[in-house]
């Protein structure tokens, strides 16, 4: 996975699947609040604020699973690396 790289002029550049994490992140935070139905306006002032600031992620989201790989999978190769 890429990491986020600073500029000179202070501005990160931020590239691949952490590009696609950072939406999928913020995605999942929106769905989270409106199914909580709390009363968060600071957080969906800032959440909106930032999606405002990236825009549009440009073509279909991928999943967590996609991005990070599947825990489930992950935890059984390494019990079966454990022997």
């Amino acid at each position: 996975m890429h990491k986020a790289i600073w500029q000179s002029d202070g501005n990160l550049v931020i590239r691949g699947n952490t590009r696609a994490l950072l939406f999928r992140a913020l995605e999942d935070v929106r769905a989270d609040l409106t199914r909580r139905g709390e009363d968060a306006d600071q957080l969906k002032r800032t959440l909106q604020a930032l999606q405002d600031v990236l825009g549009a992620y440009d073509g279909k989201l991928p999943s967590a699973n996609d991005l990070l790989g599947d825990p489930a999978k992950e935890r059984v190769s390494r019990n079966l690396l454990k022997g």
